[in-house]
C-alpha cells in the first residue's frame, strides 16, 4: 500500500472517529436533558432527589441547569438550547459570528423545518385539532446579520422538541464548518 493510500485510509478513519465523537456528545447531552427532566418531575411530585454517593459530575456551563450545549462534530460548543414550558430558546455561544446568510440556516432550518411545522399546525387548525394560538411560531433575534438567539413557541411535544434540537445542532454544525473554511 502506498503512503498516499495509507494517508487517505487514516484520514477516513479520523473522519469516522470525529463523527462518532459528535454523535456520542449529542447522546450525552440528550441523556443529561432526560435526567434533568426526570429530576424536575420528581421534585414536582414532592420528593427530594436522593443525595448521591459522592459521584463527581461536571458542572453545567453558564450555571444553566435547564439547558443543553449544542456542539459541533469536533466537540466545540456552538451554543445552548433551553426549554421552558412551550418555548425553546437557542443562544449561540458568545464570539461565534453566525449570520442568517450562512447556509443552511434559511434554506433548511427556517424554510424546511420551522415553516413546514407551522404549515402542519395551520392544517391542524383547519381540521379543528389546534387553536390558532397553538400554532408553532418562531423568532430569530439578530444584531445586523449576526444571530443572537432563536425562540420557538408552541413547539408541540417531545417528538418535535427532539426534531428541533437535532435540526439546530445539524444546522449550526454546518454553519460552523463554513465559518472555519472561511
Amino acid at each position: 500500500m502506498s503512503s498516499e493510500e495509507e494517508t487517505r485510509r487514516l484520514l477516513g478513519i479520523r473522519e469516522d472517529l470525529e463523527a462518532r465523537i459528535g454523535r456520542l456528545q449529542v447522546e450525552l447531552d440528550d441523556l443529561r436533558t432526560a435526567l434533568a427532566e426526570i429530576d424536575r418531575y420528581i421534585a414536582r411530585q414532592g420528593f427530594r432527589q436522593p443525595t448521591p454517593v459522592r459521584v463527581e459530575r461536571p458542572q453545567p456551563e453558564e450555571d444553566q441547569l435547564d439547558s443543553v450545549s449544542v456542539r459541533s462534530k469536533d466537540g466545540t460548543v456552538l451554543g445552548r438550547i433551553s426549554v421552558e414550558e412551550d418555548e425553546i430558546y437557542f443562544t449561540p455561544r458568545e464570539g461565534m459570528s453566525f449570520t442568517s446568510s450562512i447556509p443552511p440556516f434559511q434554506s433548511f432550518l427556517l424554510d424546511r423545518v420551522f415553516d413546514n411545522m407551522r404549515a402542519t399546525d395551520e392544517g391542524r387548525v383547519t381540521e379543528g385539532e389546534l387553536t390558532p394560538e397553538e400554532v408553532l411560531s418562531y423568532e430569530v433575534s439578530t444584531e445586523g446579520e449576526r444571530i443572537t438567539g432563536i425562540s420557538v413557541r408552541n413547539y408541540g411535544g417531545e417528538r418535535r422538541l427532539r426534531e428541533i434540537q437535532s435540526s439546530l445542532r445539524w444546522t449550526f454544525d454546518k454553519m460552523y464548518e463554513k465559518l472555519r473554511q472561511g
